[in-house]
């Protein structure tokens, strides 16, 4: 194998984890500063983050006032990474290899967020029924959704506290989480040792 391609593969690794950093700077610098000025900090790090950013900009990310396509933009550059770095160290990348990241990358940045993000959201929501906290309760008005779901599916025919339901939402989105996580490394760890 040219050891210049190598080389390269390294090369572009390590430049898309700098993109990466710079990312993660621009989220933060715009919970500090929204609308940066021209000559900002804020300004250049958008100059140069906000193009690829735009790629993944949808009504489709966004829960309430929280945009989550960064998260989207950097699993796609760290998927890229991972490739990347494959390949300079073995020199190809199998199929199983990929299958087995892209596997890794579906759950840490799409299933995994979206499941701790409800269970947080239960959590609170849980806790608000048992306490009756209206600034909480406001909050997990975004649990209500999957507290319907599970009253449709288990309570059509009767009436359920909302404490009884705000715990069982919770413990079947906690077996979810960890059923889908059990299924998800042993497909992941399966998908490595496809020989081609």
């Amino acid at each position: 194998m040219n050891t210049f391609l190598l080389d390269m593969a390294a090369f572009f690794a390590r430049l898309i984890s700098l993109y990466s950093f710079f990312i993660w700077i621009r989220i933060f610098l715009s919970w500090v500063n929204p609308y940066p000025r021209e000559g900002s900090l804020t300004y250049y790090f958008a100059l140069i983050v906000d193009p690829f950013l735009n790629l993944f900009r949808s009504k489709h990310f966004r829960v309430g006032i929280l945009d989550i396509s960064p998260i989207f933009a950097i699993a796609v550059l760290s998927l890229l990474q991972s490739l990347l770095k494959l390949f300079s160290v073995y020199g190809t990348l199998r199929f199983g290899w990929i299958l087995s990241l892209l596997l890794q990358y579906l759950w840490s940045y799409g299933i995994q967020i979206f499941l701790m993000f409800a269970i947080i959201i239960m959590i609170v929501r849980t806790i608000a029924t048992f306490t009756g906290s209206f600034a909480l309760s406001r909050i997990a008005t975004l649990a209500d959704p999957l507290m319907k779901q599970v009253r449709e599916t288990f309570f059509s025919r009767r009436l359920v506290k909302d404490t009884t339901l705000a715990l069982l939402t919770l413990a079947i989105l906690i077996a979810i989480y960890g059923m889908l996580s059990f299924i998800l490394s042993y497909l992941i760890s399966y998908a490595m040792r496809i020989p081609f």
